[in-house]
Order: C-alpha cells, then sequence, then structure tokens
C-alpha cells in the first residue's frame, strides 16, 4: 500500500521554498507514494507546474485576482505591494498568532496521513504542530538562517510558542549546514532531531529554459540578480554600489527579476541616482534562466538566504558567481571561494566584488569554469532518492 503525505506549505506564489517543494513532490516515486500538496492560500504561479498524478489541495480561496498572464505575473502575495496590503500582512499575522491553529486542522485537513511535512515556516509549521495524529511522521523545513530571518516570528505570540510548535516534530529538516547550526542555536531543542538535507535541483529543466531567446545587450559586462524585491535580498545595497562605481566611471549593466514591496522605493532610488542606464528592474519573469545565461555574472547580493536557489540553479548554467557571505553560500562556493567569489555581507564587500569583476577581464571566465565543475554536484536523481531514503522510508 502506498504511503500517504502531506506537503502543506504557505501560497505556490514564486520563490526558493516553493520551487523546491515542486522537484520534490514531481520527481519522488509514485509507485510508493500518494502524495497531496496543501496551500494554505490558493495562489502561485506554481500550481501549474504540478504533477497531474499529485492531489492538490488548498484551505483558504481568498478572492486574490487570478493571474491573467503567468509570464509576467507570478500570483505571490508579495507582488503588487501597497498600503492597502500591508495593512492585510498586519491582520494575517494578528490572525495567526491568535487562531486556534487545531481547529484549522480539524477543518480543513482533517484526514489521516503517513507523513505530514511543513514546508515551510511559520504558518505551515503551525498548522502541522496541531495535527493530533500521533502515528504520523511530522517533518518541518527550515529553509531561512532562523536568526537573521525573523519573518516567521510575526505569525507567533511569542519565540517559546514557536519553540513548543518544533518540539511537535520527528525531524526539522535545514537546507544547509548552517541554517541547521543556526536553528539549533535559535531553538536549543537536541541536536538529534536536525538533519541537513540539501534542496533538489532539476537541472535538465534549468538547461532547456535557458535556450530560449531573449534580447540582451551585451556591450558591457552583465550581472544579473533574480529575487524577492525586499530588505532581506539587499537591492538597496547594490544600487547603491551601482552608484559609486558609475561615479568612478565605470560601464556596466545589472538586470534584476522579481517583484516585491520594496519595488516603489528601488525605483525612486535608481531615479535619485540617475542609473536608468545601469539598473534595470525587470519585474517577474516565468522563465528568468535566459537573463542568467546571457549575462556575465550572476550576483546575490542578499542580507540572509537559506541556501539559495537561484545561485545553485547559477552554477548549473556555468555562470561566475559574485555572492555575499550569508548561510549556505560556502557550502555552495567553497570555504576559500574555490567555486565562487564570496564577499563580506555589506557594501563594501559588494563594491568591491564588482570592481573586480569589473577590472579583472578575465575573472568572469575563470569562475565560469569552476562553476561548470561545481554543476557536477547537482544530481536531481541521487538527490531525490536520498530523501526518500532518509524520511520516507519507515
Amino acid at each position: 500500500m502506498k504511503k500517504r503525505i502531506l506537503f502543506l506549505i504557505h501560497t505556490l506564489g514564486v520563490g526558493g521554498a516553493e520551487k523546491v517543494l515542486i522537484n520534490l513532490a514531481n520527481n519522488m516515486d509514485k509507485s510508493k507514494y500518494d502524495i497531496t500538496i496543501m496551500t494554505v492560500i490558493d495562489t502561485g504561479i506554481f500550481k501549474e507546474s504540478i504533477d497531474y498524478d499529485i492531489h492538490y489541495k488548498t484551505i483558504f480561496k481568498i478572492p486574490f485576482k487570478k493571474f491573467k498572464n503567468s509570464n509576467t505575473s507570478s500570483g505571490s502575495l508579495h507582488s503588487n505591494f501597497n498600503n492597502s496590503k500591508l495593512l492585510l500582512k498586519k491582520l494575517y499575522q494578528f490572525f495567526w498568532r491568535h487562531i486556534n491553529t487545531k481547529l484549522i486542522y480539524k477543518i480543513f485537513i482533517k484526514e489521516y496521513y503517513d507523513y505530514e511535512v511543513a514546508f515551510l515556516e511559520g504558518v505551515a509549521t503551525k498548522i502541522i504542530a496541531s495535527s493530533p495524529h500521533e502515528k504520523s511522521k511530522k517533518y518541518a523545513w527550515i529553509h531561512v538562517d532562523l536568526i537573521n530571518e525573523k519573518k516567521s516570528e510575526h505569525f507567533y505570540k511569542s519565540i517559546n510558542s514557536q519553540i513548543k510548535d518544533y518540539t511537535k516534530f520527528n525531524k526539522i529538516i535545514c537546507v544547509s549546514d548552517v541554517v541547521k547550526k543556526q536553528a539549533e542555536k535559535k531553538l536549543g531543542l537536541e541536536k538529534n532531531k536536525f538533519m541537513t538535507l540539501y534542496n533538489p535541483i532539476d537541472t535538465s529543466e534549468i538547461i532547456t529554459k535557458s535556450n530560449q531567446e531573449i534580447i540582451t545587450k551585451n556591450n558591457v559586462i552583465t550581472f544579473c540578480s533574480i529575487g524577492r524585491l525586499a530588505k532581506q535580498k539587499g537591492y538597496d545595497r547594490l544600487i547603491n554600489v551601482s552608484n559609486k562605481l558609475k561615479n568612478e566611471g565605470f560601464n556596466f549593466s545589472i538586470n534584476i527579476l522579481g517583484e516585491g514591496p520594496d519595488k516603489n522605493q528601488l525605483e525612486q532610488l535608481i531615479e535619485d541616482y540617475n542609473l536608468e542606464d545601469y539598473v534595470h528592474l525587470l519585474g517577474f519573469h516565468s522563465n528568468p534562466y535566459p537573463y542568467i545565461k546571457n549575462c556575465d555574472v550572476f550576483i546575490c547580493p542578499s542580507r540572509a538566504e537559506g541556501f539559495s536557489t537561484v545561485a545553485s540553479e547559477a552554477v548549473v548554467l556555468n555562470k561566475a558567481c559574485l555572492v555575499t557571505n550569508c548561510s549556505g553560500m560556502s557550502e555552495l562556493f567553497g570555504e576559500e571561494s574555490e567555486y565562487g567569489y564570496i564577499v563580506s555581507n555589506d557594501e563594501k564587500g559588494i563594491y568591491e566584488g564588482m570592481k573586480l569583476f569589473l577590472t579583472n577581464i578575465n575573472l568572469c571566465e575563470f569562475y565560469s569554469q569552476k562553476s561548470k565543475e561545481n554543476s557536477i554536484r547537482f544530481n536531481l536523481k541521487n538527490t531525490i532518492e536520498s530523501i526518500q531514503e532518509r524520511l520516507f522510508n519507515e
């Protein structure tokens, strides 16, 4: 008899965790597992990517506008952010801080699953922690550095209530060793409860999609970055550094793909610095891979990450990578920047890294070759088999 698995996630809007879940669920052995993906809120472009033999359910069908064109809208709750959404966000956080999640579970999930997986911090973790099914195995996935990324805390009354929820899980899955160490430190639970499992990356899909033709300007060194337009991703720092490099006479181009709450502030910053010819906010693209393929350097200026999915995808496409020193980067690129250039997690580091690539024409090719060597580590079949063996084979 097939084992029943429930994956619960907040939405299926564009994001690293959401993409990882689709890669994992779609490629698991369906002859062994009966898989259900459930969202808290029924939105997100990745709904379109769920395999036909996976069940999809949702808790709240809140009447968000359906994304009319999946090439230009992600269905993310962070898209087209405004003051009204900010108020709704605060009310939403208040709701989850005080609601009885046992009641939510009883009404919306009801059924028994052999494995219940909270695939994201915050709401999903609260709900699965409220499961009444003592015989089911329960796993919580942590994708972020819990100490430096405190977003999940908004859904709890206190840190103690968050810790109490995590005690309900058989295992806490962390996407990198640094994320694991930070989670151990933050939650203070016994270390054998934590496990590191790296994200599955679908290399063949990435390479195939990267071959789509796009119009690019290749007469200057081009940097590319993909992520949510929010403080965590550090795009304000990238724009500040770009202004400094422009004033020093450097010529370059930066393409930033993504949407988020800081879009208006970042646009204003670009205008204030007269960087319209240097920094380009291109919005959401359902297929960002041609932009990575056609750039010279992939850049990640983030203040905090867990194990960057998009940086991993840049490695698959053999791109030279310039990244800030946040969680997972040394595991991906080496402690001594063997496979990608890691800089200090501040504007000075970003500035020095960009300047090095702009003044050393051979560095792009050097790190491109290093990424090619590094890409061998991403084997989808082996990663999926390892996850199945370690989590779902009991």
